[in-house]
């Protein structure tokens, strides 16, 4: 057992040593300055600030089509 796990390290260790390296140097090439959830965050809450006003009208004309809907039907010539 002791005698192929040296085979194995001795095989792999210097290929594991370098893969380990070049991945410590990626994870500082891909390191952000922002906080992307926080950025988002702010894009979101512009955007419902901008659209919230006309989706809340929106939906007044569909309520308000609905009922006008319900009153008709209850007049006897309309149906």
């Amino acid at each position: 057992m002791i005698a192929s796990t040296r085979n194995i390290a001795r095989k792999y260790g210097s290929k594991l040593a370098v893969a380990a390296t070049l991945a410590g140097a990626n994870v500082a090439a891909f390191a952000q300055a922002g906080d992307p959830f926080t950025t988002a965050l702010a894009d979101v809450t512009t955007k419902v600030g901008t659209y919230a006003g006309a989706l809340v009208g929106l939906a007044a004309v569909g309520v308000g089509f609905m009922v006008a809907i319900k009153y008709v039907k209850k007049i006897r010539g309309a149906a």
